[in-house]
């Protein structure tokens, strides 16, 4: 066997790893572009954006409108309630942003007291936001016939039961129980 230095084996891992970063980062960009233009039914695709969405019909919201036979009037209620709820909560995001910051500033600190109270403002505000999101979806559901209601809901059970079958099996796979236990 051949010897190699410390100084080049670890020049070979180095440029390694700088050729796997740069095909990550440029699959992420990839991905980002292509799967950019497929946004979703008011969520841009993104997960976080808070009740209401983004407020556009993009690819899966046009698949979600012809599923369920959505109106032209329907669909515009819809954008309407969505961007509604996304301005209504757009404050309460950006506080919670800023208190999150000013709570990691009191842990540095120290400040007992301070955590406390930031911590509790934390959970009103994502109160607030949850009750935003649950107004938003009954005013959604309230703009559908009992017909698309009836449709909406039989959809969400069978995905409810796939995603817990899925769940199901992964923890199988892994030999433990699910929930965790």
């Amino acid at each position: 066997m051949f010897q190699t230095s410390n100084n080049t084996r670890t020049g070979k891992i180095l440029a390694r790893g700088l050729v796997v970063s740069v095909f990550a980062l440029a699959s992420i960009l990839l991905a980002e572009s292509a799967f950019g233009q497929f946004a979703g039914f008011g969520g841009g695709g993104r997960r976080g954006r808070g009740p209401g969405g983004m407020g556009k019909i993009g690819m899966r919201g046009a698949m979600v409108a012809e599923f369920l036979g959505l109106t032209e009037a329907q669909q515009a209620d819809i954008k309407k309630i969505r961007t509604a709820a996304r301005d209504q909560s757009k404050p309460i995001r950006q506080q919670l942003r800023s208190n999150r910051k000013a709570l990691g500033e009191a842990v540095k600190a120290g400040d007992t007291t301070r955590i406390d109270t930031l911590a509790t403002e934390q959970g009103k505000l994502q109160g607030q936001l949850v009750a935003i999101g649950a107004n938003t979806r009954l005013d959604v559901k309230n703009v559908l016939t009992p017909e698309q209601q009836q449709k909406w809901t039989s959809f969400q059970e069978k995905r409810k039961t796939r995603r817990e079958e899925r769940r199901q099996r992964r923890h199988q796979r892994r030999g433990g129980a699910p929930g965790g236990e």
